[in-house]
């Protein structure tokens, strides 16, 4: 049974990833990988060519390896086999064996190109035999936080603090492994003995409640990931008020109570309250900020502008499939076009808002070239325009 289970729980969990994949790797999220992994590549090198050794070359890549090593595990168990699965227990080791397998191979393209990242910090003042040696603490740490923090999901330990003190573990030992290579068996055997900790305080039979909680929260982590890309049907919470954006919200007047208006309102409200969409686009602009004045390069920070303004329009549109075919127009019907056009009026309006911003950054970053941040509200204005029809086409299509 357990065989049959996990194959069918696997290629399930494999033909979602592939199905939003299609959407998130399209060719321009691929065009700017590229670019923008070429540009920082060039750059970072660059930098590691002219620095003089320093103990924050060793700091930061040990941080963004100790982070790394921090890979999910996928049960993929749902609901109702707490209900029919206990039974069956004793017959489920070969079904975590693989379900481990996967969660573990689904995690390393991110550890590689970290390790690839902090490889090229490190190799400022490390020589070959240092490097050779994090790179196998790094598999080892891999592995083997992956199996304390599977395992302490059956016991009564914490887990924030089980992940703090596995943090600060695997940080003390990359760098006193960059103080001398032999450290690192000191650092297998810190690894080695907090994994017998966690066995020792394991119950002996599997707490189904709190794995089965823990792969609901997973799966929402993922699904919330993905809408920063496409629409996602399976996320539970879709509207959340958050009091401090109220004040943002606009009120019509008694005389725009009307067809031609109170569409454009339900728009701004739905995005105010969406329950992910404001703190989607205000993360958006923080990460492509700080890259942008941390990389500091002309042709980066307008590709960067370009391609986070592209995202957030992207995401916009699913305020209007959500709010186009809600309970509103079966309530008060009104003729589609009063719909799309308070939409374009609404999305016109919030894209140069964000445009603004986004120039802003820009120009502090470049105050020499602060001419080129004027395309970007022309791009916002023409990337919306393209999509809003995009969307407008889709439902032509569907209504046929």
């Amino acid at each position: 049974m357990s065989q049959h289970l996990y194959r069918d729980r696997i290629d399930k969990d494999v033909g979602i990833r592939s199905y939003y994949s299609k959407f998130i790797f399209n060719s321009h999220f691929l065009i700017f990988i590229v670019i923008a992994g070429g540009v920082f590549l060039y750059t970072l090198l660059d930098f590691v060519s002219t620095a003089a050794p320093n103990v924050w070359l060793n700091v930061i890549p040990s941080i963004l390896i100790s982070l790394a090593v921090f890979t999910k595990y996928r049960s993929l168990l749902k609901r109702a086999d707490e209900v029919f699965l206990p039974p069956y227990e004793t017959h489920m080791k070969a079904y975590f064996n693989r379900v481990s397998s996967y969660s573990l191979i689904i995690g390393i393209p991110k550890i590689i190109i970290v390790f690839v990242v902090a490889s090229i910090l490190y190799s400022a003042g490390n020589d070959l035999l240092i490097l050779m040696s994090l790179l196998v603490y790094t598999t080892a740490a891999y592995i083997a936080v992956f199996n304390i923090r599977r395992d302490a999901l059956n016991s009564p330990l914490s887990l924030s603090l089980l992940n703090t003190v596995l943090f600060v573990l695997n940080f003390a030992a990359l760098m006193l492994i960059t103080v001398t290579p032999y450290m690192i068996f000191a650092g297998l055997l810190a690894l080695f003995l907090m994994k017998k900790y966690v066995d020792k305080r394991m119950y002996e039979i599997i707490n189904w409640p709190d794995v089965i909680q823990f792969e609901a929260e997973q799966v929402t982590r993922y699904y919330r990931n993905v809408s920063m890309f496409t629409n996602v049907k399976h996320i539970d919470k879709q509207f959340k008020r958050r009091r401090y954006l109220d004040r943002l919200l606009w009120h019509p007047k008694e005389n725009k109570y009307d067809k031609a208006h109170m569409y454009e309102y339900l728009f701004y409200r739905s995005f105010l309250r969406n329950h992910d969409l404001p703190m989607i686009t205000l993360r958006l602009i923080l990460i492509f900020g700080a890259a942008m004045i941390w990389m500091n390069t002309l042709y980066f920070s307008i590709i960067i502008v370009l391609f986070c303004t592209y995202l957030i329009v992207l995401q916009m549109s699913q305020i209007y499939t959500a709010q186009a075919y809600l309970l509103w127009p079966k309530v008060w019907p009104v003729n589609r076009s009063f719909i799309q056009k308070s939409y374009v009026t609404y999305s016109h309006k919030l894209v140069f808002v964000i445009t603004l911003i986004l120039s802003a950054l820009f120009i502090v970053t470049h105050p020499g070239h602060f001419y080129i941040a004027v395309i970007f509200p022309v791009f916002g204005y023409i990337i919306n325009r393209v999509l809003s029809q995009s969307v407008y086409k889709k439902e032509r299509l569907l209504s046929d």
